[in-house]
């Protein structure tokens, strides 16, 4: 068995793989394995993955399989994984040098089923962002966990966690659907508070299409899935609606002109569900700017959130 099993999907990203593979081939952590799943991408990622394989014949094994999206080409490489450990790492992204050493020691030493660290957001423009992960909200790391970033790539699982947990295939949002509901199953969560991974904010991704696309509602369901699964933490859940609905699919809706019945959905659900959203405990820890934007979402001022949304992104 390997210490670490990494998973990269790759699928159109010739242009950031070889930078992702070189960072991951040079880990100091000994005795893993990279396992790269083209997933039927049509431009020049598999010569790059070959590459790599005949370079590095001991360390990374390339697979092939016809496209399905993400979730289902990391659950094809955690199904081929021979890790005690998994990290996942986006094919347009990189880590830093010292990534599974540090995550996996945190692991070992601490008992833990997760591991989490900070990210670092890389922007086209050279700008870089620490964001944290543990906002220490709480006193409790299982709730400090559902509070943090879902991101699915700034963790170290244990593999154990995959028996009975897939990554859902053909959705959006697929992180939110699948790690929240992992706490379940945790005995033990640790964070290292120190940016490790780096996320590459590529102004082609889907979240930036200057189109409406209908993979933005899936953040409806996805929320709802969390419901039962969270049941024994609804304060964390309650927050999760608040950042990710009212909040953060606000500010994509506002985007785009035919969506005002989806803005109008978001403001039912939380009037209806979530009535005193306003005396949530960590809403009133977060930011000032996160407490402006979510109240002036629910009073449907959109006009001057698009307005703060512009003054903001210059």
């Amino acid at each position: 068995m390997k210490k670490v099993s990494v998973i990269v999907p790759v699928y159109n990203v010739e242009n950031y793989l070889e930078k992702c593979l070189n960072s991951l081939v040079t880990q100091t952590l000994d005795d893993i394995e990279i396992i790269v799943v083209n997933d039927g991408s049509p431009d020049n990622s598999q010569k790059i993955i070959d590459s790599f394989e005949k370079k590095y014949p001991k360390l990374v094994k390339g697979y092939i399989k016809e496209n399905g999206g993400l979730s289902d080409a990391r659950n094809y490489g955690i199904e081929r994984a021979n890790g005690e450990y998994i990290a996942l790492v986006d094919s347009d992204d990189y880590v830093d040098t010292y990534f599974l050493e540090k995550m996996y020691k945190k692991a070992k030493e601490e008992e833990s089923d997760i591991v989490v660290c900070d990210t670092i957001n890389v922007y086209s423009d050279g700008k870089i962002e620490n964001i944290k992960s543990n906002l220490h909200f709480s006193n409790n790391e299982k709730k400090n966990y559902l509070l943090s970033p879902s991101t699915g790539c700034i963790r170290l699982y244990k593999k154990t966690l995959f028996n009975n947990n897939k990554f859902k295939k053909g959705i959006l949002y697929e992180d939110l659907e699948l790690t929240p509901g992992l706490v379940n199953e945790c005995n033990k969560i640790s964070f290292i508070e120190e940016g490790l991974y780096y996320y590459l904010q590529r102004d082609g991704s889907i979240m930036k299409q200057q189109k409406f696309n209908d993979k933005f509602l899936d953040i409806f369901y996805v929320l709802e899935a969390n419901r039962e699964k969270l049941k024994n933490y609804p304060d964390e859940l309650e927050y999760l609606y608040i950042t990710h609905l009212l909040r953060s699919a606000t500010l994509r809706f506002l985007n785009y002109n035919d969506a005002n019945k989806y803005l109008n959905k978001i403001n039912k659900i939380m009037h209806d569900q979530f009535p005193d959203w306003m005396d949530n405990v960590y809403y009133k820890k977060s930011s000032r700017k996160l407490q402006l934007v979510c109240k002036l979402a629910y009073k449907k001022h959109y006009t001057i959130l698009k307005l703060l949304k512009k003054i903001t992104n210059k």
